[in-house]
């Protein structure tokens, strides 16, 4: 089965699909799309907790997290 992940900036409000925490702008959430179901938003707390928002190193070295 495939899975599509998008990291995208919230820009009026949405409700996150794991905790229905309504999400504002500029927040950032996981966009998850698999084959043959509903697409589903996260909150980055929901995000990490399901494994799509992990840290990373950026070019520099430094720490960030970013969507899979």
């Amino acid at each position: 089965m495939a899975i599509w992940v998008a990291g995208l900036i919230v820009t009026g409000e949405i409700i996150c699909d794991g905790c229905s925490r309504t999400m504002k702008h500029p927040e950032r959430y996981a966009y998850v799309c698999e084959e043959e179901q509903v697409p589903l938003r996260f909150c980055e707390d929901c995000s990490r907790d399901k494994g799509y928002l992990k840290p990373r190193r950026d070019d520099k070295g430094r720490e960030v997290e970013s969507f899979l």
